[in-house]
């Protein structure tokens, strides 16, 4: 890297994804540099490519190995994919963590579980104020997204200014929060912005974006005609919505009751800010039995299908003495999100069995999107009137889309991916100088393991493969094997598990000849175990079509 004064911009996730996001700014001053980080993010596993894992989250190595340079981490709002590795990740960190009230208070309690310092989280000024560390100065902008108290951040450095989006919509008029300011937003841009790193999320949407308090009006209607229960999910984090469900079942004279902790805790949350006021009574679960079936709005947890939550017990059976059958319908207000279709499918699947009405959201009814789609983007570049756009927040396809609307605008772009290490004091000679080591840590169980680590592949081999355990006696005074076998997942007979181990014993007698004692005492185990592995994975491929995960164990003997 040059020595030169620099503004570094390095995503260590977000930038080949959706989620996970986590980005580093470096001022670099001679042979001096100053790093914060924006955002501390978490994905979460597909269990066919990732069976077991429970996150995942970047690979913080550049972090560890630079910790005293690191004067700073800034959250912009407390979605699970900027916030959730708080509680794994960062321990050992002594800088100062900045975000909203709100936020504070999740991150404070993920911080608490992991085990930190959550004294270190302050709760930041909103814009025109700066908050001053190392060579930067950050602004914290209040921006419109599906949580409350969403920021975008000013980053100022002695040569630079960046706007970093965070994820946002264009909302004039939400339910929860301020609305989408275009003359904060202009003077801005006004001022001048030499990069802006932006939301891609929903860029390949050509719709205008919509505000959340269109939905109130669907609900009343559709809260009118069920006979029943309604139950509804949508993400626990949607504070906006959760209030706009239970002002819609108390229009309609429904009691409300919330089941699932991770929605009663963002409630509680939502109040202890200040942030929601106003929100209906909610009554118990044992309170809300003695209830008319079609007085009550059931609030549950587990909007993408989550097995343990709310919504997947109240599919297969009851949940919290709660049954739901004919004349209850059961509204998902939520988009599934890739990857999480299967698991929806399932419980849709179920619902249907029980003989309740499943209303999703195919039409838009019930559910807005919390980020920018294409005509708003055009919006926002044009308030920010950037030199520069790198686009974030999105996976490659995304992040090439953003980059051909924002040339079409005429604003040059760079396309940053996660590892990368660009320079973007000069926008009109931005470019990528670097790489760092890149990659992804997994939570499985209460372990983090690297990615690189083989345990995940080994699982995928278990899982589709099956098992084979070998137990080998060998006898080196009265020379002869004696095998015991343990099939685990593989598909099979008794008649089958005897012929394995006749032609194991045929194949090993082949190739060690007659001359067994003297070749038995000689042998070392290693290759014994290969030969058996060989004979094993080519016999059972030819006859099952498969080569299991083999384990072997050899016990040697002197048995008379």
């Amino acid at each position: 890297m040059s020595k030169e004064n620099n503004l570094l911009f390095i995503p260590l996730g977000g930038c080949s994804e959706i989620g996970m996001n986590m980005y580093v700014y470096g001022y670099q001053d001679g042979n001096n540099i100053d790093y914060i980080l924006v955002d501390a993010g978490v994905t979460f596993p597909n269990p066919e490519y990732n069976p077991g894992v429970d996150l995942i989250m970047p690979d913080t190595s550049f972090v560890e190995d630079n910790l005293s340079k690191f004067k700073a981490i800034f959250i912009t709002h407390a979605h699970e994919d900027h916030i959730g590795s708080l509680t794994h990740l960062f321990e050992y960190i002594e800088a100062p963590i900045y975000c909203g009230k709100f936020t504070s208070l999740i991150a404070k309690s993920k911080i608490d579980r992991g085990g930190g310092n959550s004294n270190l989280v302050k709760i930041a000024p909103h814009y025109p104020k700066f908050i001053k560390v190392g060579s930067f100065k950050v602004g914290f902008v209040n921006i419109s997204h599906s949580i409350p108290e969403a920021s975008g951040l000013i980053i100022e450095t002695p040569c630079s200014r960046v706007f970093h989006s965070g994820d946002f919509k264009i909302d004039y008029s939400p339910v929860l929060g301020k609305p989408f300011n275009k003359k904060i937003l202009s003077e801005i841009g006004k001022k001048g912005i030499n990069t802006l790193v932006c939301d891609s999320t929903n860029v390949f949407n050509d719709h205008q974006g919509r505000s959340e308090s269109n939905l109130f009006d669907n609900f009343v209607n559709l809260f009118k005609k069920v006979k029943g229960i309604v139950v509804a999910t949508t993400f626990a984090s949607n504070l906006a919505r959760l209030k706009t469900l239970a002002s819609a079942a108390n229009r309609t004279g429904r009691s409300l009751v919330v089941l699932g902790r991770a929605m009663n805790n963002m409630i509680n949350y939502g109040k202890e800010s200040g942030i929601l006021k106003d929100f209906p009574d909610i009554l118990s679960p044992r309170d809300a039995k003695l209830v008319p079936k079609n007085h009550l709005l059931v609030l549950a947890s587990g909007s993408q299908g989550e097995p343990r939550a709310a919504s997947a017990q109240l599919a297969r059976e009851s949940y919290m003495g709660f049954t739901i059958g004919k004349d209850d319908v059961f509204l998902f207000s939520s988009k599934t999100i890739p990857g999480n279709e299967i698991r929806v499918s399932y419980i849709i699947d179920q619902l249907e069995r029980r003989g309740v009405e499943v209303v999703e959201d195919k039409n838009g009814l019930y559910h807005v999107s919390g980020h920018a789609n294409k005509p708003d983007l055009n919006i926002f570049h044009n308030l920010i009137s950037p030199d520069l756009i790198i686009p974030m927040h999105g996976e490659y396809r995304h992040l090439k889309e953003h980059e051909r609307i924002a040339k079409q605008s005429g604003i040059q772009t760079l396309l940053v991916e996660n590892g990368d290490v660009a320079q973007i004091s000069d926008s009109s000679n931005a470019a990528v100088i670097d790489k760092i080591d890149s990659g992804r840590i997994f939570l499985d169980g209460s372990v983090l393991i690297d990615e690189q680590e083989g345990v995940i592949s080994e699982r995928k081999k278990l899982m589709y493969n099956g098992l084979l355990n070998v137990s080998i006696l060998v006898n080196e005074i009265k020379p002869y094997f004696n095998f015991e076998m343990d099939l685990i997942g593989i598909s099979t007979t008794v008649d089958f598990k005897k012929e394995i181990l006749i032609h194991l014993e045929n194949e090993l007698n082949y190739s060690f000849g007659n001359n067994k004692t003297k070749k038995l005492q000689n042998i070392e185990s290693y290759y014994l175990e290969s030969e058996v592995r060989r004979i094993l994975n080519k016999f059972l491929k030819s006859e099952i079509g498969k080569k299991p995960h083999i384990s072997i164990c050899i016990h040697r003997m002197d048995i008379i």
